[in-house]
């Protein structure tokens, strides 16, 4: 699992966000069930990130896999997203916000 997840940093670190993307689902879908709580841990704290592609990653596969432990790492970075005054920062706030009213509500849950 150490060599996949530095897989996943350097495509990020190479700032191919797709192929990171595609790596790192096929990597959480082998993972088994042990270790799912470990990984979903660690995804929530890529969360506070300053590195936007970090959060980008982690929140892709946070909304795929809708991982509801996240919600309080998720609610975390929504609140410090509305005092950033970088140009993209409303654009991921309002992701944030659909993933949290996706994973709060359980009429918008999909499957």
């Amino acid at each position: 699992m150490r060599q996949e997840a530095e897989d996943v940093a350097r495509a990020t670190a190479n700032k191919q966000p797709q192929e990171s993307l595609l790596t790192g689902a096929a990597q959480y879908r082998q993972l088994s069930d042990e270790d799912r709580p470990v990984v979903n841990e660690l995804l929530a704290e890529q969360l506070s990130s300053p590195e936007e592609d970090v959060r980008f990653l982690a929140l892709a596969l946070i909304e795929d896999f809708e991982i509801v432990s996240a919600l309080p790492a998720l609610r975390r970075l929504a609140n410090w997203l509305e005092t950033q005054q970088w140009p993209g920062a409303p654009y991921e706030w309002a992701k944030v916000n659909r993933i949290i009213g996706r994973m709060a509500d359980p009429s918008e849950q999909r499957g």
